[in-house]
């Protein structure tokens, strides 16, 4: 078989979310059938469909990092939601639509006017960057700078098509989360049979390879939140955590939850897994499983607490293709790990031994805007991308499917950092898939 090279960025900054998805227009929305979507990343696309000039808040004056979502109602209801900026600093302003003939092509002629529309500024004085539609809302256009964060709900039927559009106005793409509360039908995982226990035998990773490895070769429905029974306790998130292949289907992983507890790592071999969190809590999950890209998300349980589902699918590994892992941290000036590496590196140890048919190439970058790009800035980026070889060597990895370059301060992902975080994204070990 041909091997891969995988170039895996491993970046040493803070708050990251995974997903990058390009859910840039109306007709590539991304198709929500959780309560729960995301974090989503803006991928920076400007949308001049939504984009008019003196529009008294019904549109985007301009438009920034536009995300486009949809979804259909699952029953009767006052649609509500939040949107979740995983970064409290970070902006989102939003649009709502209602369906209509033709609406992709009628909302770039300009022939559709959004039902609903919130162009604000974060709530300072409550130091709230949430947003959305909310019951006890009264407005449905907030065209204010200093209005309120939440517009009025809608009343919805069941089989009504929605589109929500988000703009995430700061310059740093943060993610989101959408937590649409609606009544989505309930995932029964399928019933195991005789000829899909044939059939995951005959997929055994002693058998097969990277390229022909299926966690769930046989056909199942779509994943849908599990909705779990557990009592909820007041103001508490009861977050039920659901592993899938970008089809929907059931993957077994291996989970790394942190955030929980202080110090303290979860570790889980399985589907789907839950947990209650506080408000505004924070969590990372790291996610392996054999045959597929590695995945990191982060999600902040909302003030308002309730049943929800977090969905993390996982894309099978194949050329070309790359992934994030973050927290990778060295000491100021030199390729010493800092402690809370490790849990990081662990992951990309796993990640090595779950696909030994992987070669990487670890690409080491550092924060110096304005050099010259010679001497000690790349010797410290090389050090660096050697550092993490260093590791998985010692923990028994082929050092014959690793390579590593220092390239200094190209390619900064902020030429002109203007703070620490910015900064701390450009200090970093990047792993890329090439051919």
């Amino acid at each position: 078989m041909k091997k891969l090279l995988l170039s895996i960025a491993i970046v040493i900054s803070s708050p990251i979310v995974t997903s990058a998805q390009s859910y840039a227009t109306c007709s590539f929305a991304g198709e929500v059938n959780f309560t729960t979507f995301g974090p989503v990343r803006p991928s920076g696309a400007k949308d001049k469909s939504v984009t008019k000039k003196h529009s008294n808040g019904l549109y985007f004056e301009q438009t920034h990092n536009i995300t486009w979502l949809s979804f259909v109602v699952p029953n009767d209801t006052l649609l509500t939601f939040d949107l979740i900026p995983q970064d409290p600093k970070d902006n989102l302003d939003f649009l709502v639509f209602r369906d209509e003939a033709f609406f992709c092509k009628e909302i770039e002629r300009g022939g559709v006017q959004p039902i609903r529309a919130n162009v604000t500024k974060i709530d300072t004085a409550a130091h709230n960057s949430y947003t959305g539609l909310s019951a006890s809302a009264k407005d449905t256009v907030v065209s204010s700078p200093d209005g309120p964060g939440y517009s009025k709900g809608i009343p919805v039927k069941k089989g009504e098509r929605y589109y929500i559009v988000v703009d995430n106005c700061t310059e740093g793409k943060g993610g989101f989360v959408l937590l649409l509360h609606l009544n989505f039908p309930k995932y029964t995982p399928p019933v195991a049979s005789e000829d899909r226990t044939t059939a995951k035998k005959e997929t055994s990773p002693e058998k097969d390879n990277v390229k022909n490895i299926d966690a769930a070769p046989f056909k199942v429905p779509p994943i849908k939140p599990a909705n779990p029974t557990k009592p909820l306790v007041k103001g508490k998130t009861m977050l039920d955590i659901v592993v899938s292949d970008t089809n929907g289907s059931p993957v077994k992983a291996e989970l790394d939850i942190t955030g929980v507890k202080a110090a303290q790592v979860i570790n889980a071999d399985t589907v789907e897994y839950g947990i209650t969190l506080s408000p505004r809590q924070t969590i990372n999950v790291n996610c392996n499983a054999l045959g597929y890209m590695f995945s990191q998300t982060s999600f902040t349980a909302p003030d308002s607490g309730g049943n929800i589902t977090l969905p993390i699918r996982l894309e099978r590994v194949e050329e070309h293709k790359s992934f994030i892992l973050k927290d990778i941290k060295f000491s100021e000036g030199n390729a010493i790990f800092l402690a809370s590496a490790q849990n990081e590196l662990m992951n990309l140890l796993e990640f090595m031994k779950n696909n030994p048919d992987v070669n990487i190439l670890i690409k080491g970058y550092v924060n110096d805007p304005g050099s010259d790009n010679s001497g000690a800035a790349k010797k410290l980026s090389k050090q660096r991308a050697e550092a993490v070889k260093a590791f998985l060597v010692t923990a028994g990895i082929d050092k014959k499917r690793m390579d590593y370059k220092g390239f200094g301060n190209e390619h900064m992902l902020f030429p002109n950092p203007a703070n620490e975080a910015q900064a701390q994204a450009n200090r970093r070990v990047e792993v890329e898939i090439i051919k």
